[in-house]
């Protein structure tokens, strides 16, 4: 495992903050303990002072200490008293605190103001601690005197250092649990993480189809589908390019085989009459047209598609619109004697929109319907108009377009039927060209086909805002 690794950086990271949160915790359990032994030994020995001083009637009669040393030895304790001159007149004979030998002014100054004597006492000779806790003794209601009990705080030490001993246990089993959850965590973190990096580097390598099994449903879950997606749309992608330059290259090819061998027939007079010479020079010239045809298409779209297309906004009645491009289609109806029928009935609304992309749109839809119509039949053409948008539609009677080809028709060299769309003079181009042409102009295009019967285009824009420009 490397040091470097997101798996150490998490499990480093959650240690880090267990330990911030555990230290505090463990010295502040260390600090309640050890107040509260050292209460509850202050508190023991302030009780058993305050009922002994007040047995005591007189600080220089000796006998007003009723069982001194019995005391002592009974509560393991040492005692002495002192008079107000600081100087001890009975005392059990511990450390310093010897009779005849005075008190220190921290031991005097408390009691002599009648307050309650409660300190720790070290003393040089002895390797712990002790504690001294003291009460006036109060004669004719004046502090004679006082008492002061000496109890050593070795019992005390020791159950904090037992305290202490359970609480590193503590420390060290909570640490071993901690370090064994944490890698646990930081495992189960930063597998999906690792497995999204090792899936990224597979799709770097070119394999698309990389799947992520990541079953959570929170941003890291999310993430993972988003690359399973994006690994799709790579794979969708290069296939579209794959099938593009396959198609270019075909559509390429073919007219340009033509152009070049008829082209050397009659450069090498290859040609047994006028008539047939004629013909050949036909073919050139419709497949030179088609080249050109096809070229510019391919420009259109991909100025399209890079957002450098230029559009000239103005208003305009679409009724003009479909008249003029009806009327520019009626040739190449003639052709096949269909009808193309335009409905004028209604009152157009104004559109803001570029005249040139509109009638570009509709012609190319006419012609699409015109081409794939049998001959002798009809091209319809009505608009609908809504509050806030208006409806062309497009509707030929010809062959339909199969329910498996459907979504596909808008993809580029995509054809139905592909002799029969090669051999009318389609180049795959014109849908893609009107969706990617009615979309800048801020509309939609949707179509309804049934195989045999006819297909329906619907295109639609809105009336009632102008399209941003820099569409």
């Amino acid at each position: 495992m490397k040091f470097n690794s997101i798996t150490v950086k998490l499990g480093v990271t959650i240690m880090v903050l267990f330990l911030v949160v555990l230290f505090p915790l463990v010295y502040t359990i260390d600090q309640m303990f050890t107040a509260f032994y050292i209460n509850q030994k202050q508190e023991q020995l302030e009780n058993f002072a305050s009922k002994y001083s007040t047995t005591i009637t007189s600080v220089e009669d000796v006998n007003s200490y009723h069982m001194f040393e019995m005391l002592s030895e009974l509560m393991d304790t040492e005692l002495f008293v002192f008079n107000m001159d600081g100087e001890i007149l009975k005392s059990t004979g511990v450390l310093n605190f010897t009779e005849g030998t005075n008190v220190t002014k921290e031991i005097y100054n408390p009691i002599a103001q009648n307050g309650t004597l409660g300190i720790e006492y070290k003393a040089a000779s002895e390797s712990h601690d002790f504690f001294l806790s003291g009460k006036p003794i109060m004669v004719n209601g004046k502090v004679g005197g006082g008492l002061v009990i000496v109890s050593s705080m070795e019992d005390v030490d020791e159950s904090i250092e037992q305290v202490r001993l359970w609480l590193l246990i503590s420390v060290i089993g909570a640490l071993f649990i901690a370090i064994g959850f944490t890698f646990f965590v930081s495992k189960k973190l930063s597998n999906p993480l690792l497995q999204m990096e090792q899936a990224t580097r597979e799709i770097a390598k070119g394999k698309l189809k990389t799947k992520l099994m990541i079953p959570t449903k929170d941003e890291v879950g999310s993430l993972a589908t988003a690359i399973t997606d994006l690994g799709r749309e790579l794979e969708e992608y290069r296939t579209n390019r794959r099938e593009f330059f396959a198609n270019i290259s075909h559509e390429l090819r073919t007219p340009i085989s033509y152009i070049k061998g008829y082209s050397e027939v009659l450069t090498n007079g290859l040609v047994s009459n006028e008539e047939e010479r004629n013909q050949y020079l036909t073919i050139i010239t419709e497949e030179a047209k088609r080249l050109t045809t096809l070229i510019n298409d391919l420009f259109e779209l991909a100025k399209m598609e890079e957002g450098k297309i230029d559009l000239n906004y103005e208003w305009l009645d679409i009724g003009d619109a479909l008249n003029s491009s009806a009327k520019k289609v009626s040739l190449k109806a003639a052709e096949k004697k269909i009808e193309v029928r335009l409905n004028t009935a209604s009152d157009y609304p104004l559109l803001y929109t570029d005249g040139v992309r509109l009638e570009q749109i509709i012609i190319n839809l006419i012609e699409n319907a015109i081409r794939y119509s049998p001959p002798e039949s009809r091209v319809e053409i009505y608009t609908k108009t809504h509050k806030q948008r208006v409806e062309v539609f497009i509707q030929d009677f010809g062959m339909g377009i199969p329910e498996e080809d459907a979504p596909f028709i808008f993809e580029r060299f995509y054809r139905v039927e592909k002799s029969r769309s090669r051999a009318s003079g389609g180049t795959g181009l014109g849908l893609a060209i009107v969706k990617n042409l009615v979309q800048l102009l801020g509309g939609e295009i949707k179509f309804e086909s049934t195989q045999g019967k006819g297909t329906l285009f619907k295109i639609a824009f809105p009336t009632n805002q102008k399209v941003s420009e820099d569409k």
